[in-house]
């Protein structure tokens, strides 16, 4: 996450409309994400720079900045920043300039030189978290404590969005009823080149657990979830899946919230 305070402007110039509306009626959670996608033989030297990096952003981010790294051998490293508008992306890019400056430009562009040897691509996206299209379990299985990260990235057929998201309130609907204790949140991407795209995500332990929990969701629903199953692949022209790990040791995490008072 180095250079993202040079692009929110153009990103403001090619937002698309919906983006606009859906922020008139409703406030969510609005997400951009960063990915650096590094060589594997330069890991080891990007994670040793990256850790000098997240040391002096710690000493130096200004109060209330945070963002949440996670890596993966198929994601490479994201950086997730949350907010409560895209117009907000533009706040966060001058607190970052300020922080660099702060910190001193040579420092930090000795710093930057060390990661980039091995980032062999850079992309930046921006999501909309869709709580109405996600499953929060009222004593859920796992909490963001849980080290791993599942995503699906749902490509529906063009003109389709709407069926699809019937479908995930559908699916909502049905983990609700079998009272189910994994949950999974919905983001709706409004950038990249692969449009329209929906990622679910959900919490787990590993890859292990991830897989023993989705047999024993399917064992609680019986054949409740095959025909919403099969009408689900029918309205997607692409599918993708991946594992990412929360790294709090890279991350600008949020102070952690006092304990109420006795």
């Amino acid at each position: 996450m180095k250079r993202w305070i040079l692009l929110p402007l153009a990103l403001m110039m090619l937002w698309p409309a919906t983006a606009l509306s859906q922020e008139e009626d409703w406030s969510p959670t609005w997400w951009v994400v960063f990915t650096e996608e590094v060589e594997p033989a330069m890991v080891a030297d990007f994670e040793a720079a990256s850790t000098e990096m997240i040391e002096l952003v710690r000493a130096n981010a200004p109060e209330g900045m945070v963002y949440y790294t996670l890596s993966g051998n198929e994601t490479g490293y994201m950086y997730a920043i949350p907010m409560d508008s895209y117009e907000q992306l533009m706040e966060l890019g001058a607190q970052w300039e300020g922080m660099v400056d702060a910190i001193g430009r040579d420092v930090w562009d000795e710093l930057e030189a060390k990661t980039s040897k091995g980032v062999k691509n850079r992309s930046m996206s921006m999501y909309i978290e869709r709580s109405d299209l996600s499953y929060a379990p009222e004593n859920p299985r796992l909490t963001e404590e849980a080290p791993m990260r599942h995503y699906d990235w749902l490509y529906p057929i063009p003109g389709k969005e709407d069926e699809l998201e019937g479908l995930l309130r559908e699916w909502v609907e049905m983990y609700s009823s079998h009272e189910a204790n994994s949950g999974f949140t919905t983001y709706q991407a409004f950038t990249g080149d692969r449009l329209p795209l929906y990622v679910l995500g959900t919490y787990a332990n590993d890859r292990g657990d991830y897989e023993a929990d989705g047999d024993r969701l399917d064992e609680l629903m019986g054949d409740a979830d095959d025909a919403l199953m099969k009408k689900s692949w029918a309205v997607l022209r692409d599918f993708e899946h991946n594992d990412s790990w929360m790294r709090p040791d890279l991350s600008l995490m949020p102070e952690p919230e006092p304990e109420p008072e006795e």
